[in-house]
């Protein structure tokens, strides 16, 4: 696909998913990147949104010109919140490509095998570009003030790979720089190329399987390494 990259589609994802669950946001990310080995090229459209915003979109095609586009009142979407993201998919022009085929049932299925909630499976109102994770918690609860927590245990456990970014990875990155690991991003959070090939020689040095990802084995290495240099 010509001049967009992977590295691309995730920070142009990284624009729209302000104020949405870092989670959710880890989920988002790997969509795009479990879809781009399937040539399948996602963006994000839409991540939070306001119950004011979702009042005029319910509005549309009701009291106001359009045609309905959402059931969902402001307050009555995953959306209004930061639990839910819109995508949209790219043809091989790098052009946005509306066209329900099998790119969008592959996408659904990914989005699906990594815990989100898919609109497109949806009977009243198919919504295929909508994915939501919600913790369990009803919209009613959310409308009561409960919140999903910040962390959970089984996020700490998600692998850290290539396409990656957040708070993690730039930890990850400052223990390799720290371990005498050139990054010629610094630990900018976004686990790249650069942040790749260190990840790969550090698993080399320390006769780990080779293959760039930071899973449990590769993690206790850098901190245990890390730490002797500290103390």
């Amino acid at each position: 696909m010509s001049g967009l990259s992977l590295d691309k589609l995730l920070k142009k994802a990284e624009n729209k998913l302000q104020n949405v669950h870092e989670i959710v946001q880890e989920k988002s990310y790997e969509l795009i990147r479990q879809a781009y080995k399937e040539s399948i090229f996602v963006v994000i459209t839409e991540g939070f949104r306001s119950i004011e915003q979702q009042h005029k979109l319910y509005s549309k095609g009701r009291a106001t010109p359009g045609s309905i586009v959402t059931n969902a009142k402001g307050g009555y979407s995953y959306h209004n919140y930061g639990l839910a993201f819109d995508i949209a998919l790219l043809d091989d022009n790098g052009e946005v490509d509306w066209t329900i085929d099998r790119r969008w049932n592959k996408a659904g299925e990914i989005g699906k095998r990594i815990g989100l909630e898919w609109g497109g499976d949806w009977t009243s109102l198919k919504d295929y570009p909508h994915f939501q994770y919600t913790f369990g918690l009803s919209l009613s609860e959310l409308r009561s003030g409960n919140k999903p927590e910040k962390q959970t245990e089984k996020a700490s456990r998600v692998l850290i790979e290539y396409g990656g970014r957040g708070n993690h990875v730039q930890l990850i990155q400052r223990m390799l720089i720290h371990l005498g690991y050139s990054l010629s991003g610094g630990a900018d959070g976004i686990f790249g190329s650069s942040t790749l090939k260190a990840v790969k020689a550090f698993q080399q040095a320390l006769y780990l399987q080779v293959d760039g990802i930071v899973g449990p084995k590769t993690l206790e290495k850098l901190y245990s390494n890390f730490n002797k240099t500290m103390f």
